[in-house]
């Protein structure tokens, strides 16, 4: 069966009324609102954070298409809500490095009082445990990639487990055991050497721009983030 068996969405605009739900009950909400996918092993992952906000010079320089509005970046608060498919197969030919193309099923970002339905044709799920010759890091990042008005929107949810060079963590010697996707309680708190290596981070960047500083950078260093099975009713 095909891994997207439903057609691709455009961005979606929420209202302000995102902005008085508590995150549970936001992320209840939108889990029970978004359609289902056939045959998967669904997870809730949801999270939160705050993060700083630009100045008031920078937001008055940001273009007026972006997807969210002045007020809600100077609010410094976001949260997000995914849902992803743990079957989904690996892809990746590094035998350290897994990589989970289309395990992303739905995924809301809520930042301010807007949130946004992003599409999720350009999700994946990239487990390295030591793979691509860094023996000694691991991690788990969980990445939507979404065209928007203003260019490209990155939106991911990053674990890194870092140990100096020369460690060599592939395998059991590690907290991940295999490149094979992790469990739930892994997916939303992997233990790791540094707490600050586990981040949200929001980048927009120009369209066809090439290592060029991206227009809207955000970032939350040791979000609140919880994973749950999603069970059929």
């Amino acid at each position: 069966m095909p891994l997207h068996s439903c057609p691709p969405q455009r961005p979606v605009r929420r209202s302000p009324l995102a902005a008085v739900l508590s995150p549970a009950a936001l992320a209840l909400a939108s889990l029970l609102s978004l359609p289902l996918i056939c045959n998967a092993a669904p997870f809730a992952l949801s999270g939160n954070g705050r993060f700083k906000p630009p100045t008031a010079e920078q937001l008055a320089a940001l273009p007026a298409n972006l997807p969210f509005t002045r007020a809600d970046l100077a609010s410094g608060t976001w949260s997000f809500q995914a849902r992803y498919d743990d079957s989904v197969p690996d892809t990746d030919p590094d035998a350290y490095r897994g990589r989970y193309a289309g395990s992303v099923q739905a995924f809301r970002l809520v930042v301010g009082s807007t949130a946004i339905d992003l599409p999720v044709s350009q999700s994946e799920i990239v487990v390295s445990d030591g793979g691509q010759g860094f023996t000694q890091r691991e991690s788990i990042r969980l990445e939507v990639k979404a065209p928007v008005a203003a260019g490209l929107l990155r939106m991911a949810w990053v674990q890194l487990n870092q140990q100096p060079a020369g460690t060599d963590l592939r395998g059991s010697a590690g907290v991940l055991r295999s490149d094979a996707m992790p469990a739930a309680t892994a997916m939303a708190q992997l233990a790791v050497a540094n707490p600050a290596d586990r981040f949200l981070e929001l980048r927009i960047d120009q369209p066809g721009a090439t290592n060029a500083a991206p227009l809207l950078y955000l970032s939350t260093s040791q979000p609140t983030v919880t994973a749950n099975p999603i069970t059929a009713p």
